[in-house]
């Protein structure tokens, strides 16, 4: 990059000094040719004037001879001496000479006309010059005076020499603009031929630079959005790929009847089923995160219950490692408040495990939150482990340090960050004493009004199960029976479009990814083709954006993902009906 730029300035540079060079002359000739354009002209005017000055002179001199009367003679003898001493200076001027003896406004053509026979009009001037001054100088006796060189023939003769010093100097003049035109000219072509050179060999290689850096720009961005759209496309297949069986992982272990001996082993098994589903979460926000697509999704419910099943998956951990697990929840916090509920079990989460990690063997956390005026939850974890090695103030340089306070897939703080910023909240981290960690969260959030109560399901749903997999399709239906509602299966989409022809359900549970017709199919049918407007609740362990946007736009009317619960099913379905009521 810095190379193209490098060769474009100097190349432009080039180009433009080229061309100011060029302007520069250009308006130097000009300039030039004003000047001796302005030269010539004084030099023709005077050469000009020495004509009128030797009329003057005869027509003077012939008075000053002729006219007796005393006081007609003096006035043209004044007239006569003013005539003759502008036509010598006029005649020094035109002929004079610089240091070297080089005359300055003669050509070789004036210098011949002016000194060589046959016009010799130097000569000629000087005779006539000559013959004024001895007119002026004579008192008396006039008449005496050789006055046949102011005679008509005469004056003729030198009239015409001087007329020809006239054209030869406008001649000389001519030809010197006419040479500064050509060269003009020339400095013009010259200006076309390297403005031409400049478009082929500076500007159109500097096109083909610049087309080829952005052609090659375009294929890294072309191929760095290929490879984030299949790193998306990867975590959402990982994600779908662990899903789907920790769905039946997670209810075969709840449903389990064991013996109380037992409990502590079930527990231990929810704990690493849990953890897995955390990571599938971290994984996908990360993703969302990076691209610019993650946004909280606030929901009402109860706060002491949203921390309390947080920190339950926990209390495994540490009773393994025998830590002190101290829980300290405001009575205050039993109500419910509008937030990202999931998303701030994820934060809870994150730092109660990330407190297990660092906290020794007999060691102690502890666990504090209230709310402040009913606007602002308080939250505290602390252990007394080896704490911050520095503290965590910046993202970026943490998230690359190889020890620190947070581990795991090294998203951890990366995520607390971002998502207690998205609830418009804030997080600081501390040094405990005298040793040990301790992160605050002050976090915003809004009450519900009092008078709210939860949505009420109905009382009776047919709903259909579009479901490859058995064993989620069994655990969906153990869910639905729990509400006491009946229920078919589809094994497939194409199934499932046959049976919402002939049977009418009152809400579709529907998978995506199934062999034979997957579920964008059947909802597009459903909906474009059967014209129905039964609700669908898209069933997924597909995590992918474009997938859920495109599942939205062909007309499903909401999602969950897998692993399912009956709380995720009870709260998709309170939506759904909730919204069609109020539709």
């Amino acid at each position: 990059m810095f190379k193209l730029v490098t060769d474009i300035r100097r190349r432009y540079r080039f180009g433009l000094l080229a061309i100011a060079i060029l302007i520069s002359t250009s308006a130097a000739l000009i300039q030039t040719l004003l000047y001796v354009q302005k030269g010539d002209a004084k030099v023709i005017n005077i050469a000009g004037k020495q004509r009128m000055l030797s009329q003057k002179i005869a027509l003077y001199g012939n008075a000053l001879i002729y006219h007796e009367a005393d006081s007609f003679q003096q006035q043209h003898r004044r007239l006569l001496e003013q005539a003759v001493d502008q036509f010598i200076a006029g005649h020094q001027f035109l002929i004079q000479q610089d240091s070297e003896g080089n005359y300055i406004y003669l050509n070789e053509s004036l210098q011949a006309h002016y000194f060589l026979p046959p016009t010799a009009l130097d000569a000629h001037v000087k005779r006539y010059i000559s013959k004024a001054q001895l007119l002026l100088n004579s008192r008396e006796n006039y008449l005496e005076i050789d006055s046949s060189l102011f005679a008509s023939n005469q004056l003729e003769a030198l009239l015409t020499k001087l007329d020809q010093a006239v054209k030869l100097l406008e001649q000389k003049s001519v030809h010197k603009v006419t040479l500064l035109a050509v060269l003009e000219m020339m400095f013009w072509v010259i200006a076309m031929v390297l403005l031409l050179i400049e478009l082929l060999f500076v500007f159109k290689p500097m096109e083909n630079l610049i087309t080829k850096a952005l052609t090659s720009y375009k294929e890294q961005k072309d191929y760095a959005e290929q490879v984030n759209k299949t790193r998306e496309r990867f975590i959402a297949r990982t994600s779908h790929e662990f899903r789907t069986p920790l769905q039946g992982l997670t209810a075969s272990i709840e449903s389990l009847d064991i013996k109380e001996e037992q409990k502590l082993a079930q527990q231990q098994a929810l704990y690493c089923a849990n953890r897995l589903v955390v990571m599938l979460d971290e994984l996908l926000d990360l993703q969302e995160m990076t691209t610019g697509q993650w946004q909280p999704k606030l929901d009402q419910g109860n706060l002491l219950e949203t921390l309390k099943q947080a920190i339950a998956p926990y209390e495994y951990a540490c009773h393994e490692k025998k830590i002190t697990l101290s829980v300290s929840l405001s009575d205050s916090l039993n109500s419910d408040f509008i937030t990202d509920h999931p998303r701030l079990q994820q934060v809870v989460a994150e730092l109660i495990n990330n407190a297990v990690k660092f906290t020794p063997v007999q060691g102690r956390i502890a666990i504090t939150a209230t709310n402040q005026g009913k606007q602002r939850l308080l939250l505290e974890v602390q252990d007394n482990g080896k704490g911050f090695d520095e503290l965590p103030s910046d993202i970026q340089d943490n998230e690359n340090r190889t020890e620190q306070h947070f581990q795991g897939l090294k998203t951890g703080l990366l995520r607390v960050k971002h998502i207690v910023k998205a609830l418009n909240g804030d997080i600081q981290f501390f040094n405990a004493q005298p040793q040990g960690a301790k992160v605050v969260i002050n976090l915003k959030f809004v009450s519900s009004p009092g008078t709210e109560q939860s949505a009420k399901l109905p009382g009776t749903l047919n709903c259909l199960i579009v479901e490859d997999n058995p064993l989620n399709a069994t655990i969906l239906g153990r869910i639905i029976k729990h509400f006491n509602y009946s229920f078919d299966v589809a094994e497939n989409g194409l199934i499932a479009t046959d049976m919402a022809l002939h049977t009418q359900y009152d809400v579709i549970f529907m998978d995506l990814n199934m062999p034979v017709m997957d579920g964008f199919k059947a909802i597009d049918i459903i909906r474009n083709e059967q014209g129905q407007q039964t609700p669908i609740l898209v069933v997924t362990a597909n995590t992918s954006n474009d997938d859920l946007q495109r599942v939205y736009e062909l007309g499903a009317n909401l999602h969950v993902y897998k692993p399912i619960s009956a709380d995720s099913v009870e709260k998709a379905l309170s939506i759904l009906f909730t919204e069609s009521s109020q539709g």
